[in-house]
């Protein structure tokens, strides 16, 4: 069995307190969330922190007032682990802390 390993762009919140040319970019790579800082004027992606979730990443969303983000993950069609982890983000750094996990 050959498995690929996708890189998802999953959502780009702009955390408060940021420039508009400096942008909090998330993504995954199976379970593992990703933060990035993209400076826009210098055109340079930066990677910062990540954090896991039990399973593989499937979507994520910011919450209206771009303080949280929801991710739901799951081991597959079928398969029988599922959930959401919401995480806060810090206006000033852009890093996400987890809050919980359904």
């Amino acid at each position: 069995m050959v498995r690929i390993t996708a890189l998802s762009i999953l959502a780009a919140v702009m955390a408060q307190g940021q420039t508009s040319t400096s942008v909090a970019l998330y993504a995954s790579v199976g379970p593992e969330l990703i933060h990035y800082q993209l400076d826009v004027d210098g055109a340079s992606l930066v990677k910062k922190e990540s954090v896991t979730v039990p399973e593989s990443v499937q979507y994520a969303w910011p919450h209206p007032s771009r303080r949280y983000v929801y991710v739901a993950w799951s081991n597959g069609s079928g398969a029988d682990h599922h959930g959401v982890s919401a995480f806060r983000i810090d206006p000033k750094s852009g890093h996400c802390i987890r809050t919980a996990i359904r």
